[in-house]
């Protein structure tokens, strides 16, 4: 890879680990801090880590880091939320969250990759111990992770939840984390140089605007908008990372 890009990467995300920490991770530090647990301790997280591991290293794929962390915070987002749930309906309800976080980019280098990503997960959970009705939640959350359609009114207080809080988990993603992290994901899929990366960044600020609305959790609507903007103040800087960059590298006329 390009070493103005490796200087680059390094420098946002020291800009990105320069910021305060949003209100997300400061007033959901306990629902975080349990997502976490389940990431890192759980049976059923750790066999299914291993058995997406393969589609999440996919070159095209946003890799580990980025299911890892819609994954948390999807299992945050329905811990934090406000629901007629019980706690124990609720705990279970922020696994399955959890899970479909992890596997909802697990097909993104195919087209329409969210309904092939729900069919891989149906394929994937068929020999896990859940229930028939939580592997089709599941599989319904991948399915509509990146439409502004909610899951229809009809379908269960546990579905919609699971549904709408990795919706939300995956926009939480054009925060500071798509200019610090995800921006270069797809770029080295798509092997992009230094000037090219410089010319589409414009559009990545456009897509994070897009994402200021339409979050589905009580909890999106609460902490989404702050995190996406938080995003779109560090991309001001990075911009001005990109300037320097391209300008030390620029031919001289003299």
């Amino acid at each position: 890879m390009d070493s103005r890009i490796l200087e680059l990467k390094r420098r946002a995300r020291e800009l990105s680990a320069s910021r305060p920490q949003p209100a997300f991770c400061l007033e959901c530090a306990e629902e975080i801090g349990h997502a976490a647990s389940l990431f890192f301790d759980h049976p059923l997280m750790l066999r299914l880590q291993n058995d997406a591991l393969g589609f999440l290293h996919d070159p095209c794929s946003l890799g580990v880091e980025h299911a890892k962390r819609v994954a948390v915070d999807a299992a945050a987002l329905v811990l934090a939320e406000p629901t007629g749930l019980t706690q124990e309906e609720r705990r279970r309800v922020s696994l399955l969250a959890e899970m479909a976080g992890l596997l909802h980019d697990s097909m993104r280098h195919e087209e329409d990759h969210h309904e092939k990503g729900a069919d891989l997960c149906l394929r994937i959970l068929s020999g896990y111990p859940l229930a028939p009705d939580e592997r089709i939640w599941i599989a319904q959350a991948v399915a509509l992770h990146e439409t502004d359609l909610p899951l229809a009114v009809g379908g269960s207080e546990s579905a919609r939840l699971l549904a709408g809080a990795v919706h939300d988990a995956d926009r939480f993603r054009f925060g500071p984390d798509f200019f610090s992290a995800t921006l270069w994901e797809l770029c080295e899929c798509d092997d992009w140089t230094l000037e090219e990366i410089a010319q589409a960044f414009p559009e990545g600020r456009k897509h994070a605007e897009a994402c200021l609305g339409g979050f589905r959790t009580e909890q999106g609507r609460r902490y989404g908008p702050g995190l996406i903007a938080e995003g779109l103040s560090l991309a001001k800087d990075y911009a001005r990372l990109f300037d320097e960059m391209l300008a030390a590298n620029a031919p001289s006329n003299t």
